[in-house]
């Protein structure tokens, strides 16, 4: 890449105009206002948060997936329809959040009501971290929440939460295009590790097989 940049002196600033001064500002301020290093970082950046993208489809798939699984165990299939057990109790962003995704299936789909699996699938990462929150106690998570991670038997609510948020947090930057270099991503890389191995260790080898964070985290360029 540099030296594409040093054959076309002109590139360099091309790019940061294709970046804006704002964003290509944070990665210029941590490389001691070097462009050349700060465009290393954001190469870096990109890199690391393409390593992790795979990582985190399979754990907000997983998710989504054992949490509709747990909803239909305790709730029957048409959950999402069924408004005295579930929707009712739903907090106000979250109950919006259903009730905008079955309005958009059922006018995509022409039919009424739509399958809870399509339903599920259009649902955001956000409604589904949001459910293993100290909000949802109607769902009984000291007793059930080994109906989602069956494989961490010793993992409890609070903590899963905690997990889920922070890699909410790291999904959505990542699917925004936004600097992640300064977060805690060996912590974040091992948080995915832990979760998606306590819903399913098949899932989890199948990220670990395709996984390459380790060998982009090593080449993180040095900060000035």
């Amino acid at each position: 890449m540099q030296e594409t940049f040093e054959k076309n002196p002109d590139f360099a600033t091309l790019f940061k105009k294709s970046l804006s001064a704002s964003r290509f500002g944070t990665y210029l301020s941590a490389s001691a206002s070097d462009e050349k290093s700060a465009i290393q970082l954001y190469q870096w950046n990109a890199k690391i948060s393409q390593s992790l993208y795979i990582y985190l489809q399979a754990w907000e798939i997983c998710l989504r997936n054992k949490m509709n699984d747990f909803f239909i165990w305790k709730y029957k299939e048409g959950w999402p329809y069924d408004q005295q057990k579930i929707v009712r109790n739903l907090k106000g962003d979250d109950r919006r959040r259903l009730t905008e995704t079955i309005q958009r299936q059922e006018r995509d789909k022409g039919v009424r009501p739509v399958s809870t699996s399509a339903i599920v699938a259009d649902l955001t990462a956000g409604f589904w971290v949001s459910q293993l929150s100290g909000n949802y106690n109607h769902h009984s998570w000291r007793y059930n929440l080994v109906k989602v991670f069956a494989h961490e038997t010793k993992l409890d609510q609070a903590t899963a939460w905690a997990i889920c948020n922070e890699l909410l947090t790291l999904r959505n930057r990542i699917a925004h295009h936004e600097p992640v270099f300064q977060l805690p991503l060996n912590d974040r890389r091992d948080s995915l590790a832990r979760i998606v191995s306590a819903m399913c260790p098949a899932t989890s080898a199948f990220a670990e097989a395709t996984c390459n964070f380790a060998s982009i985290w090593s080449e993180r360029p040095k900060p000035k």
